[in-house]
């Protein structure tokens, strides 16, 4: 839906485009009035000075100025306003009706400004803009000569036809209405749709209790982690993290304080690491951390870093410390992307044996 400002830009848009046609209107109006002064001299019906001055210039002039009040107003003012339009446009049809009452068909002028009310897609304006143009048909009648110039059967056809137009019109604006609302749904199953498929695929990326990448999605990253450093010798590190004594920790306090600690500890990996990091949950209580835009020294201390952060931080569903044990592998050129990883879990096997809560590294 369109915020306020884009509202008001996009009337402003199509308002300055009704001016533009209000401007073509008057202008074939004047073609109108040069032509028919000629056929005046042609065939003598009025005196020059009188067919100039009260047939082109004055009708003319005075639907210029209600033009230029009206840019004015809109352009300068800045007075967005529909209704504001209408009367001004009704006007100026009104001019044109009035000063060549002799001519058929110029009534019609009332039913195009109602067309053009169709641009604003609104009821409220289409019934502005009628009962405006019924009311300056009606004046438009009051006069005698206008009124000589028709039969009373093209007074009532012409109010049949604004009747009509209106009608149809409203229709038009229902049509459209139903057409936006369908689109509209359409739109709103299609988000829907894409936001189930986005929630579908993170299910099958994300570990759910850690909210970390699962299994297979550590595989796809280090997959092609390993394959860009390989062809662009860019720095790539392997940390695998393991959860000391985590079955004790299940089998005493119970499965639930179990993932608590979980997911604790994977937050406190995940906040500890840039996105540059990729952090996953490997399988149970393990962690992998592959570490793409740092040095090895860097990476280390890291990593090290972590291990002291998990040992330090407070369990009160246990009462205990909890501590991890890590395998850090730097990759070599030298090695396949099974032995990276198998390097990897080796070492975090050696921390295991050599007294947990450290970190085994190969460097």
């Amino acid at each position: 839906m369109l915020s306020h400002n884009e509202l008001h830009i996009d009337l402003k848009v199509w308002m300055n485009k009704i001016i533009s046609i209000y401007w073509l209107m008057i202008g074939l109006a004047f073609i109108g009035q040069i032509l028919g002064l000629i056929m005046n001299e042609i065939y003598q019906l009025y005196p020059f000075e009188s067919f100039l001055t009260y047939k082109v210039l004055l009708p003319t002039g005075t639907q210029v100025l209600l033009m230029l009040i009206v840019q004015y107003l809109i352009k300068v003012k800045e007075l967005y306003k529909p209704k504001l339009l209408t009367v001004f446009g009704t006007l100026s049809a009104w001019i044109t009706a009035y000063t060549h009452a002799t001519v058929p068909g110029l009534q019609v002028l009332f039913v195009i400004l109602l067309a053009v009310n169709l641009i604003y897609f609104g009821k409220e304006e289409l019934r502005f803009s009628f009962i405006t143009n019924m009311l300056a048909l009606t004046f438009l009648y009051i006069f005698p000569d206008v009124r000589l110039a028709t039969t009373i059967f093209e007074r009532f056809a012409y109010f049949f036809i604004l009747i009509a137009a209106y009608q149809v019109f409203s229709l038009v604006l229902d049509r459209g209405t139903d057409i936006l609302d369908v689109l509209k749904r359409s739109n709103e199953q299609e988000r829907s749709l894409m936001v189930r498929s986005a929630m579908m695929e993170r299910l099958t990326k994300v570990d759910p209790l850690t909210e970390l990448y699962n299994h297979r999605t550590f595989y796809e990253y280090l997959d092609f982690l390993y394959d860009q450093s390989i062809h662009y010798n860019m720095p790539l590190q392997l940390a695998i993290v393991d959860i000391d004594n985590f079955k004790s920790i299940n089998d005493t306090y119970g499965h639930d304080v179990g993932d608590i600690i979980l997911k604790r500890v994977a937050r406190l990996i995940e906040d500890s690491v840039t996105e540059n990091e990729i952090v996953a949950r490997y399988g149970g209580e393990e962690f992998a951390v592959l570490l793409t835009s740092k040095s090895i020294n860097d990476s280390y201390a890291l990593i090290e870093s972590i291990r002291l952060k998990i040992a330090n931080m407070t369990n009160d569903e246990i009462n205990s410390p909890i501590t991890v044990s890590i395998g850090f592998q730097p990759l070599s050129k030298d090695l396949t992307q099974t032995q990276f990883f198998k390097r990897a879990d080796e070492l975090l096997y050696q921390a295991k044996q050599n007294g947990k809560n450290q970190v085994a590294v190969s460097i």
